[in-house]
């Protein structure tokens, strides 16, 4: 064996070897990665979930690293043909578009974190939450909020209004995130905003920069949900911690079956109730003076099957069941009181997952780029040719890999979570 040859096999040998070690890092990720997204999907069915629209900016980043898969793929194949000076430049291009990546993934987090998302946050604004403990008046009017708009002597206001009393309960808590006791600098105060404690409607008065109530300064509880109210209607939190329409933006399900929300209320959709559903209904129900038996899928008046039953029946549950030509609707169902407890308690699981599952890639990313900033110095140094792309290959792959991951938690994060 020449020389050639022993030098060309221990260049295969390296190339493998580094191959592999990237594989088995690939291996170890990929396990990780699919042990958290079925955590999602078991989590998801069951109780309270918060259905969540990303960003756009995701959609762009998910964009810019499939086009820098592409780069460092045609940069490999120049560093087998010997095109230096183009294995340069798509590598700097390749670097250039991973800086992007996280770029955009940075204003993604943004506005992500801003639509309400934290890492760990209640799904409904339950501190503060708009008429629990204070509300806002215009003059002697009071402002309601009624799940979808403010309102005021039942017409809803208009969104420069709606600024309007934004901008007055800015004064209240600032730019600050936590309650610190403090004077409040409050600009034409009743004049023609002021708020009113909701348990026994009276007006806090703010007297030398302090709010007060009947003559007695709030105690720091009372200040700190003071500080809270006025944050969520500044924040736009009236109701729900996260921003935008319901529906559109972000919705709601309950043990898998999304709900539909009404006025700060959350219903099960109504549905078709199929063979074995109907079946599974086994119970007396008195409609109209009469008591009906129902089990088999079948009604039955003094041990005769009724046919053609063409109304509904209230269910000892409270389900209502409109039967029209042996077709039976359950209708919408409001949650009970129980699941409304659960619901105001339960905090936004799904977007800690997001933030774990995105915190996680992006601890990849850094990874996949060092890597590219390591391949890209070895270039400059002409240290890859035809006969020698060992480092080359092995950050490709990895790189790769690092994109194809993104784009996988990007379909599962929106379409799935």
């Amino acid at each position: 064996m020449n020389k050639n040859d022993e030098s060309a096999n221990q260049k295969a040998s390296k190339i493998n070897v580094y191959s592999s070690l990237v594989y088995v890092g690939i291996i170890s990720s990929i396990m990780l990665f699919a042990g958290l997204s079925s955590a999602v999907l078991v989590r998801k069915m069951d109780k309270f979930w918060v259905n969540i629209h990303l960003p756009n900016y995701f959609l762009f980043s998910t964009l810019i690293i499939v086009i820098s898969s592409l780069t460092l793929y045609f940069a490999f194949k120049a560093a087998k043909k010997g095109n230096l000076k183009r294995l340069k430049i798509l590598l700097l291009s390749t670097l250039f578009l991973g800086f992007s990546f996280c770029v955009f993934q940075y204003f993604g987090w943004k506005k992500y974190y801003n639509n309400g998302n934290a890492v760990k946050s209640f799904i409904t604004y339950v501190y503060g939450q708009y008429g629990q403990s204070y509300y806002i008046s215009k003059g002697n009017n009071q402002i309601i909020y009624n799940g979808d708009n403010y309102e005021i002597n039942g017409a809803p206001l208009t969104p420069s209004q709606v600024l309007e009393i934004r901008d007055f309960a800015h004064q209240f808590c600032g730019d600050d995130f936590g309650y610190r006791s403090k004077k409040i600098n409050v600009v034409d105060y009743e004049n023609p905003y002021s708020i009113y404690s909701a348990k026994d409607n009276l007006i806090v008065e703010i007297i030398e920069g302090y709010p007060y109530k009947n003559g007695v300064k709030l105690s720091e509880s009372e200040g700190d949900e003071l500080f809270k109210f006025a944050f969520g209607v500044y924040q736009n939190k009236p109701f729900f911690m996260l921003e935008g329409d319901y529906g559109k933006d972000f919705s709601v399900s309950l043990n898998g079956e999304n709900l539909e929300y009404n006025k700060k209320k959350l219903y099960f959709p109504s549905r078709v109730l199929d063979d074995q559903q109907k079946k599974a209904i086994n119970e007396l129900v008195y409609q109209g003076g009469k008591e009906f038996e129902i089990k088999n899928g079948l009604i039955y008046f003094e041990d005769s099957v009724v046919s053609n039953f063409e109304t509904y029946l209230l269910l000892n549950n409270g389900i209502e069941i409109e039967i029209e030509n042996d077709k039976w609707t359950q209708l919408k169902q409001e949650l009970n009181s129980t699941q409304y407890g659960e619901f105001f308690q339960t905090t936004n699981v799904s977007s800690s997952f997001v933030w774990v599952l995105t915190g996680m890639h992006f601890l990849h990313i850094c990874l996949g780029l060092l890597v590219l900033f390591i391949i890209f110095f070895r270039a400059i140094n002409n240290k890859y040719n035809k006969k020698n792309q060992a480092g080359l290959k092995a950050g490709s792959i990895f790189w790769h890999f690092v994109g194809l991951l993104w784009v996988y938690l990007y379909v599962f994060l929106e379409y799935i979570n």
